[in-house]
């Protein structure tokens, strides 16, 4: 890291060929120089970059390799993947498990492992990227927003059961959705217009 900091192009020469580069947004500086690179030899996957803070990530890709780059979101299981690894269990007990690949693989108890998600990766991530500075606040608003789950999105009434205006309550659930904690679903219908003004669900 401290290498790929203080030189950037020292670095990169070293990889000419390729190479991944885990938790990129750790050295903010490099894609900038890796555009260079690319420019001059677009062979696509030559270089692939992952991180854990996608709002970080996402935009130093967006500013510096903007229309160089495939984005590939790596989702939880499917069932089908899930089962793979755990044998099937019944309906409520498949969805307090979840399909995030660690609790399947190391056998964890969801609550704890959802738990311990929810508080380093949620917490941490969207009050430092995202100022999120309430966080009792913002806690209740995700179990407000969990146990809406399959309903159609009310942001009024969710702000106010939240505590908060109907505009934090839509930056938050905005927030939830690119951090892919919370889904939302268009409704359908026949005419266009109305799949595009009316209210998803949860």
């Amino acid at each position: 890291r401290r290498f790929a900091s203080e030189d950037p192009r020292g670095f990169l020469k070293d990889v000419e060929g390729g190479a991944i580069l885990d938790e990129i947004q750790r050295v903010p500086e490099l894609p900038s120089y890796l555009q260079s690179l690319v420019d001059a030899d677009p062979t696509p996957g030559r270089f692939i970059l992952t991180g854990s803070q996608q709002f970080e990530l996402m935009s130093q890709v967006s500013q510096s390799l903007a229309g160089r780059t495939a984005v590939l979101r790596l989702l939880p299981f499917t069932l089908a993947e899930s089962a793979r690894l755990s044998p099937p269990e019944d309906l409520p007990a498949t969805l307090l498990r979840g399909f995030y690949p660690r609790i399947h693989d190391r056998k964890l108890d969801p609550t704890q492992a959802l738990a311990d998600y929810f508080t380093t990766y949620v917490e941490r991530d969207l009050r430092q990227l995202a100022a999120v500075h309430d966080l009792q606040r913002f806690g209740r608003f995700a179990r407000l927003c969990a146990g809406r789950v399959g309903q159609i999105l009310n942001l009024s009434s969710l702000g106010n059961d939240a505590g908060v205006s109907h505009a934090t309550a839509r930056a938050w659930i905005d927030l939830l959705q690119t951090s892919y904690i919370v889904h939302l679903l268009p409704p359908w219908f026949t005419n266009t217009g109305k799949r595009l003004i009316k209210s998803p669900k949860l």
